[in-house]
């Protein structure tokens, strides 16, 4: 019988579930830790040279990404290039599978196998190009390290600047190779050496906890890129709720991996590129936080850019908070919210009459409340046989207030909703503008 990569890491992860019940033998610390592997608050092991590894993230060997999920990131895909942007993918893939040489032996008694492991994430980077999305295989680039360098930090969870150098390296490969490259306007850039620098590290400090000597710091050199020629943005440089028309060329989405400017991957990507990189990344914003900001931005409406590097831990679940994130992105990268309905405005709420339209649970509803202050919406969908199902989309404290939601109809009754009631979080002084945005369709693109 012929088992299938995902198959055998849902099996290697069944007995990591045994082995994590199990008294596991530790080799001796050489910083004198103990119980790194029984925290609740990080539970780690420590590999070769003070290299330390996250059991549930960085031994995790099957990550959720479903076919469903493949599904809607070529949906983003596909609406984001019928408006002239080209989305490319970077799941940034586990430190076992990056730094394997200084994993300890013992890491097999939780289950990691790096020949499944290095499999998995081959199959998803396969799957996600089989369904028409961009991505680049981040791993294969860090294993491209320099020797003497390392791509992650030692006793932390992002990558360093030469992990980050390499990365941004293979994704300006990726960039030169599209068709539309060649009429993109270059500038060009120099990236110089600072001074060494330390950055925060929580895991390091969590693990500290448990060691008796001083852990590795985060500790790198620091770098600095510079341009000869700058993308005119206007007075004040880019503004996320508007103002600018220049079409930007690089707009790059993510993570603290993205965010962190120890690391200089905004500035190694510009380097390499010789396009400008404009970094909308969010520390603490999770899968879909620097997304769902600039995504459902005035700006991103008014001037997409050429190329969106999205940039993303592969163990995050693009899938954890249902179907309407990604709805949400695709909506808005999509436009097809067109057609304006009519609405009672009561204080801060907003009624919508839904009976004269022909609605499936594929289309959306898009509200702009024309203001920047609402962190919440809570759509209350009524049927038609007085029912009421509430829907809320919130955003998170670090998400920047855009006062534009979307919300999926999925979810709801077999034969739709009548009624729509949206609450928002304060009194509304201007009447807001509440859309129909049918799916987007592949015949779109």
């Amino acid at each position: 019988m012929i088992r299938s990569a995902v198959q055998i890491a849902c099996a290697f992860t069944s007995l990591w579930a045994v082995e994590a019940h199990a008294q596991v033998t530790q080799p001796t610390s050489n910083f004198g830790c103990s119980g790194l592997q029984e925290n609740g608050e990080l539970s780690a092991i420590e590999g070769r040279d003070g290299v330390f590894y996250r059991i549930n993230a960085d031994l995790r060997m099957h990550h959720p990404f479903s076919d469903q999920t493949v599904e809607s990131l070529a949906d983003l895909s596909k609406a984001l290039a019928a408006n002239g942007t080209t989305l490319i993918f970077v799941p940034i893939p586990t430190k076992s599978v990056t730094m394997p040489d200084h994993l300890p032996d013992n890491a097999a008694l939780y289950g990691f196998d790096l020949d499944v492991a290095t499999h998995v994430h081959l199959d998803i980077l396969q799957r996600l190009t089989n369904a028409g999305v961009t991505v680049v295989d981040a791993r294969a680039a860090m294993l491209e390290t320099p020797e003497g360098q390392l791509p992650f930090f030692k006793a932390d969870f992002h990558w360093s600047a030469a992990g980050a150098r390499e990365t941004a390296r293979a994704i300006a490969n990726t960039i030169r190779a599209l068709p539309d490259y060649p009429d993109m306007t270059k500038s060009q850039f120099e990236t110089t050496a600072q001074e060494t620098s330390v950055a925060f590290s929580g895991m390091r400090r969590i693990l500290q906890k448990s060691c008796l000597t001083t852990l590795p710091e985060a500790v790198s050199i620091t770098y600095e890129t510079t341009q000869n020629q700058s993308l005119d943005l206007g007075e004040g440089g880019f503004d996320l709720f508007g103002g600018g028309t220049d079409t930007i060329p690089v707009a790059l989405l993510g993570t603290s991996f993205s965010d962190s400017p120890i690391n200089n991957f905004p500035g190694f990507l510009a380097e390499y590129s010789e396009l400008e990189v404009i970094n909308y990344a969010m520390t603490g914003g999770n899968q879909f936080g620097a997304m769902t900001s600039y995504l459902t931005s005035p700006a991103f409406e008014s001037s997409p850019p050429k190329v969106l590097v999205w940039e993303n831990p592969i163990y995050n679940n693009l899938a954890q908070y249902g179907d309407a994130p990604m709805r949400e992105l695709i909506a808005a990268a999509g436009r097809t919210c067109l057609i304006e309905m009519p609405t009672e405005v009561e204080g801060a709420s907003v009624a919508v009459d839904l009976t004269g339209y022909n609605l499936s649970a594929e289309d959306t509803i898009f509200i702009d409340t024309q203001r920047n202050i609402d962190a919440r919406a809570e759509f209350a969908f009524g049927s038609s046989t007085g029912f009421e199902r509430v829907k809320t989309i919130e955003r998170g404290e670090r998400l920047d207030r855009t006062g534009r939601f979307y919300m999926p109809l999925s979810g709801l009754w077999d034969d739709g909703a009548a009624t729509l009631r949206i609450d928002l979080e304060h009194p509304l002084p201007i009447a807001p503008t509440v859309y129909l945005c049918p799916k987007f369709t592949k015949d779109e693109s």
